[in-house]
């Protein structure tokens, strides 16, 4: 049976999960994003920001935009729910940059409660991937118009009307 935690470089010498991890590991920092930032006319939006401070570097190292995201809790098991974080990071940005969303996003409610706590954007995967898996473009259409209802329904039971309406909501961290 074969070891699944190894993988072949061509030499027969297979390298652990740790070793290719370690061999592809960014160190990015806020030169690089200069760096970037100077290179191109493009926007630089820096993902993978967990705290007010790694969006104040990003900021201050150029990134137009900033992008909440714990990549799915794959990157550094133990770290911080991004939405955890997500309303002082706002703070922190307080609208200089906009603040781009993900992680856990699965209902429209889930859209609506990023929204009010200061993302100016919500991205969301799987939910996009399984419309794509089981019906296609149609499949992500029909995901796309479902969480949209899905948020229409929350903004009205909410009583907001629009977006700036969602985004002046106070959410209420109630622990039961």
């Amino acid at each position: 049976m074969a070891n699944l935690t190894k993988f072949s470089e061509g030499d027969g010498k297979g390298k652990g999960i740790a070793e290719i991890y370690a061999a592809a590991a960014q160190k990015i920092g806020p030169d690089d994003v200069k760096k970037i930032a100077d290179y191109t006319d493009l926007p630089v939006i820096v993902k993978g920001i967990e705290s007010p401070e790694d969006a104040l570097y990003a900021i201050g190292a150029g990134a137009s935009g900033v992008y909440v995201s714990n990549h799915g809790g794959r990157q550094l098991n133990g770290g911080p729910a991004s939405f955890d974080v997500l309303e002082d990071v706002a703070k922190a940005v307080n609208g200089r940059v906009p603040i781009i969303f993900d992680s856990g996003v699965r209902r429209g409610s889930d859209a609506f409660k990023a929204l009010a706590s200061g993302a100016d954007l919500v991205a969301m995967g799987r939910p996009v991937i399984y419309g794509l898996a089981l019906g296609g473009a149609q499949g992500v259409q029909s995901v796309f118009e479902h969480l949209g209802d899905e948020l229409k329904i929350t903004m009205q039971l909410a009583g907001t009307k629009t977006i700036a309406d969602v985004k002046k909501t106070h959410l209420l961290n109630i622990q039961y």
